[in-house]
């Protein structure tokens, strides 16, 4: 009987020992994997007369994350842009109108749509949809559409693109539904490289009531 005790008690502990790392185990892993927390955006109307102007941004949890391309990949989520309507520019150069740009400041009108220059190198893979700077995007419901091996990427971000990063500005119609999704592309506070699948649409402003609780901010220019 005494050694039947004595084995159950060991028995009990070391029962309680694994519970306690499975969930030690199940909490690294759930850490692990919480480094990309998402996109929000905040959107303006009448930056361009007519236009809604959003800025899409994606967020981290860790100040060691680092944000390196925004892309199509078939494992994970094709980058896509639709939309009821085409972009609305307020560009200073007319041979660039309808086009989304690297945002080096020296082409963009306020309002202008563009991919934000992360690290100031921001680069455009060689299978992107169009090579160079000028990129897509002028009518039609789709308006952007890599479904694998190309995006915008910088291949040594800046520190300043840990936390909430700027990826994106798009202005659109007022009333027009918008909707942006793609692989994020990650080096994780871990150092590991991560790959994540991410999709947002923006409603229409008549909607935009119903989602206090997406933590969108709006305002309007005078």
């Amino acid at each position: 009987m005494g050694t039947f005790f004595w084995t159950s008690v060991l028995t009990s502990k070391g029962l309680s020992k694994m519970k306690n790392l499975v969930l030690l185990s199940s909490l690294l892993a759930a850490s692990a994997q919480a480094d990309f927390s998402g996109v929000s955006f905040t959107a303006e109307d009448d930056v361009i007369a007519g236009a809604t102007t959003y800025r899409f941004f994606l967020n981290f949890d860790s100040p060691a994350d680092a944000l390196l391309a925004v892309s199509g990949n078939d494992d994970y989520s094709a980058f896509r842009i639709t939309s009821e309507t085409g972009l609305i520019n307020n560009e200073l150069l007319a041979t660039r109108l309808g086009d989304v740009e690297d945002a080096t400041g020296t082409l963009t009108g306020a309002g202008d749509s563009f991919f934000a220059a992360w690290g100031g190198d921001t680069s455009f893979s060689p299978d992107f949809v169009v090579s160079g700077n000028s990129q897509i995007l002028s009518s039609g419901a789709t308006l952007l559409e890599q479904l694998d091996n190309g995006g915008v990427f910088d291949s040594n971000p800046d520190t300043q693109l840990n936390g909430s990063v700027l990826f994106m500005q798009l202005s659109v119609a007022q009333g027009s539904q918008l909707t942006v999704e793609g692989t994020v592309d990650y080096k994780s506070s871990a150092g590991f490289l991560q790959s994540e699948a991410m999709s947002v649409t923006v409603p229409a402003p008549g909607a935009l009531a119903l989602l206090g609780l997406a933590g969108i901010g709006r305002r309007r220019r005078g």
